[in-house]
């Protein structure tokens, strides 16, 4: 089942009408820049828990050591699976700029990742592969 994001207060900025899946959010600012990840109306996510992201995040540093390197506390991580079919990971922290929300500091796919077909299925069921 897709976490609500409402819990973790994910910074939002406003779309044309609201998403209809659960879960989801218009988007996500950038740490670092102007950007924003804007999620389609098709997207699918889930911020996952905190054992799963400490997984997803060890296994990341192994993958993408610049993350780990620089330094930034990445407190959250949620799997994106776009409307295309490309699954990414976001991972996110606090924002520094507006206190009390998130922005995203990196988003990385999760196709080399080894638990994303077990965490689709958590998170995401009606969206996994068949077993």
């Amino acid at each position: 089942m897709a976490l609500a994001w409402g819990a973790w207060a994910l910074s939002v900025q406003a779309a044309e009408a609201p998403l209809p899946a659960p879960g989801n959010v218009a988007g996500v600012p950038s740490c670092v820049s102007a950007d924003w990840i804007q999620f389609g109306r098709d997207d699918q996510s889930a911020l996952l828990d905190d054992t799963d992201r400490r997984t997803v995040l060890a296994e990341m540093h192994r993958l993408y050591p610049v993350i780990e390197h620089d330094g930034l506390p990445v407190s959250r991580i949620v799997l994106w699976r776009r409307g295309s079919g490309q699954l990414l990971f976001i991972a996110a922290m606090d924002n520094p700029r507006q206190a009390g929300e998130s922005c995203f500091i990196a988003t990385v796919s999760a196709a080399r990742f080894s638990m994303t077909v077990p965490l689709l299925r958590k998170y995401l069921p009606q969206e996994a592969a068949p077993p």
